[in-house]
C-alpha cells in the first residue's frame, strides 16, 4: 500500500508543479525618447489587465520584466538579449513601433521565446517571415488603411496625396491606403521619423492641388503636422484622412481644436458595445481621469490572450505546442468583440470609421461613425507557410 501511494504520489508531482510555476513576463516598448507616450500608454493597458487579474497572469504568480528600447533598434536587441539571457523570460509582450519590433524580435524568436505583440504589425513578419512563436493582438499595418483606401473611393475622390514617416509602418500604411484608393495618386512623400517641420512637403502638397490627403503620423509627428497643415491653411480647403493614432486622448491637448473633424479607420473604438471593451474603458476611467487609447486597448487584449492560454495549459509553460495552440485559439474576452487570429497569427479585424468631435461637456473624444470593412484580412498571409 506504502509503494502504490508513493507511486501515485509521484505521479501527481508533474501536474502540481506544472499548475504551480512563474511566469516571467516580459514587457518591451518605447519608455523613453520622441515616441514614448506610445510605450508608456502601452503601459498603462498592460496594468489595467494585470490589476484586474490580481497579478496572476492564467492565475499563476507572475513576474514582471519590464525593457526600455527607447525607440532605438539598437537598444531594442540589448533590452530583448537581457530579458532573454538574464531574466528568463518565458513570454514576451508590448511592442510598439515596427523598427524596433524587427530588432527585438530577432533575438527573442532565435531562442524561441514567445512573443505577442499589442501595436506594431509590420509586415515582414506576416508572410513569409510569419514565426510560430510571433502572435499580434494589435494589426497587420496594411489592415486599417486598406479599409481607409476604399472608404476614400467610397467618398468619390479622384486625386489623393499621400504623405507618412519613413520607417517599415509609415511604408505599409501609405502603401496600402494607395493600393486601395482607386482614384489617382497626386504624390507620395515620406518624412524622417525626427522631421518636426513641413513648411516644404506643405508647399508641395499645395501646389499638387489634390482632392484630399492621406497621411500617417504618430505621437509628436502627429502633432506638429496636424498644427503646420491648420496653419497654412489648408484644413479649410483639403480635407485630411488617416488612421485612428494621428489623433487621440494622448495628443487632443497638443493638438486643440485643428483635430476636430479628422476621420480616421481604426479596430477599436471606446464606444464599441461589448461586454469586455465597457469593462476595460471604465477601469482605465477610474484609474487615469480620461479615455483609453487604442494602445492600451491592444495590450489589454494582449494580456487577456495571454490569460486565456495559460489557464488553458494549467500553468505548464514548459509545453511550448500547447501554448502556442492555446494562443492561437484565441479564447478570450476581446474589447474588440469576437476575436480570431488569421493563419499568419495576425488578427482579421473589422475596421470602423470614427471623427474626432467633442462631447457635451466639451472633452474631445473618437466619435464611432460607422464600419468600412467587417472581417478584413492582411494581404501577406497567402505566403505564410505555417
Amino acid at each position: 500500500m506504502r509503494k502504490l501511494f508513493l507511486a501515485a504520489l509521484l505521479c501527481a508531482a508533474p501536474l502540481v508543479q506544472a499548475s504551480a510555476e512563474e511566469l516571467r513576463l516580459g514587457f518591451i516598448s518605447i519608455l523613453s525618447g520622441q515616441l514614448a507616450l506610445l510605450g508608456e500608454e502601452q503601459k498603462r493597458g498592460f496594468d489595467v489587465a494585470l490589476e484586474e487579474l490580481g497579478g496572476k497572469v492564467g492565475g499563476v504568480e507572475t513576474k514582471v520584466f519590464v525593457a526600455d528600447n527607447k525607440g532605438n533598434p539598437g537598444d531594442a536587441v540589448q533590452e530583448a538579449t537581457k530579458l532573454i539571457d538574464r531574466d528568463k523570460v518565458q513570454i514576451v509582450t508590448g511592442f510598439a513601433a515596427s523598427h524596433t519590433t524587427m530588432a527585438a524580435l530577432k533575438p527573442l524568436l532565435a531562442a524561441e521565446v514567445i512573443s505577442v505583440g499589442a501595436n506594431a504589425g509590420p509586415s515582414p513578419l506576416a508572410g513569409k517571415g510569419c514565426n510560430k512563436n510571433w502572435f499580434s493582438t494589435g494589426f497587420h499595418n496594411d489592415q486599417w488603411d486598406m479599409a481607409m483606401g476604399q472608404y476614400m473611393t467610397q467618398k468619390g475622390l479622384k486625386r489623393v496625396y499621400f504623405m507618412g514617416m519613413d520607417y517599415q509602418a509609415g511604408w505599409d500604411h501609405v502603401k496600402a491606403a494607395i493600393r486601395e484608393f482607386k482614384g489617382e495618386k497626386a504624390g507620395e512623400v515620406y518624412t524622417p521619423i525626427a522631421q518636426m517641420d513641413f513648411s516644404a512637403e506643405l508647399t508641395q502638397l499645395r501646389a499638387a492641388k489634390p482632392d484630399a490627403v492621406f497621411v500617417f503620423y504618430v505621437g509628436p509627428n502627429a502633432v506638429a503636422f496636424l498644427k503646420q497643415y491648420t496653419q497654412a491653411g489648408l484644413a479649410k480647403t483639403i480635407p485630411l484622412y488617416s488612421m485612428g493614432a494621428i489623433s487621440d486622448p494622448l495628443l487632443y491637448k497638443a493638438q486643440g481644436d485643428a483635430a476636430l473633424g479628422l476621420v480616421t479607420t481604426e479596430a477599436w473604438n471606446t464606444e464599441l458595445d461589448n461586454p469586455a471593451n465597457k469593462k476595460f474603458v471604465a477601469a482605465f476611467r477610474k484609474k487615469f481621469g480620461r479615455d483609453p487609447t487604442g494602445y492600451a486597448a491592444r495590450q489589454y487584449d494582449a494580456v487577456m490572450l495571454i490569460d486565456s492560454a495559460v489557464r488553458q495549459v494549467k500553468g505548464n509553460l514548459a509545453d511550448k505546442d500547447a501554448l502556442r495552440a492555446a494562443l492561437r485559439k484565441g479564447d478570450f474576452q476581446s474589447v474588440r468583440g469576437d476575436f480570431r487570429f488569421n493563419t499568419n497569427q495576425y488578427p482579421i479585424l473589422n475596421v470602423y470609421v470614427q471623427e474626432v468631435s467633442k462631447r457635451a461637456n466639451g472633452e474631445m473624444y473618437q466619435k464611432l461613425t460607422g464600419v468600412v470593412v467587417k472581417d478584413i484580412k492582411d494581404p501577406d498571409y497567402v505566403n505564410c507557410k505555417m
